[in-house]
């Protein structure tokens, strides 16, 4: 836990518009696609795809070594720049995943970092005049937010862990590096781990 957190004082509500999505790339971990999943019914290779590092200044999530060189994974996107998970109903583009939006996506319009165990908050700038979010509703309580950081953190270690173990085997040449095989991979392993932690509550639980 953390000793306390640092925020703005700034009015926001969400309005589902999508844009951010479509602005911005969305790197993910293994329990996002596994949330997505559960929650859509779709296979992960329908929606997950793979960046290559080289592309962006660097991202605070593990690179995967493929066969080809060095990705991030994110969800995919169509065409026309927009999320995979936007749906336009009317006019207006709608995040139809917002219930199980990835990590990530759960600090727009903010950013956060961690100084002395306080959690501190901002505005992106970016988002200042973009986000039409911003001024609307009730000033913010950044609960949310504080959940996901927990989240986040967690994680994020474990997937850096499942990237890990698979970037040896891609550098002993185990397997062939393959993005399905790296999808069906994590997968397996985020299930060992899920098993792992079921365990060892009903251990603890007696």
């Amino acid at each position: 836990m953390y000793r306390g957190y640092i925020a703005p004082h700034v009015r926001f509500r969400c309005v589902l518009c999508g844009e951010c999505c479509k602005r911005y790339w969305i790197p993910i971990t293994h329990a996002d696609v596994i949330r997505i999943s559960k929650y859509t019914g779709l296979d992960p290779l329908s929606f997950v795809t793979f960046f290559r590092k080289e592309m962006t200044t660097g991202w605070d999530y593990p690179e995967i070594k493929l066969s080809d060189g060095e990705y991030y994974m994110i969800l995919a996107k169509r065409p026309d720049g927009s999320c995979i998970f936007n749906k336009y109903i009317g006019d207006k583009l709608i995040c139809s995943i917002h219930p199980v939006k990835p990590y990530v996506c759960r600090f727009y319009p903010f950013i956060y970092w961690i100084e002395d165990d306080v959690v501190k908050f901002e505005i992106l700038d970016k988002a200042i005049g973009y986000c039409p979010g911003l001024g609307r509703g009730p000033y913010y309580s950044f609960e949310v937010e504080l959940r996901a950081v927990q989240e986040i953190r967690r994680a994020k270690e474990e997937y850096r862990m499942i990237v890990n173990k698979w970037n040896k085997l891609v550098e002993r040449g185990v397997v062939k590096g393959t993005p399905e095989e790296f999808i069906r991979y994590m997968l397996n392993i985020a299930e060992e781990i899920s098993k792992k932690m079921e365990e060892n509550q009903s251990t603890n639980s007696y």
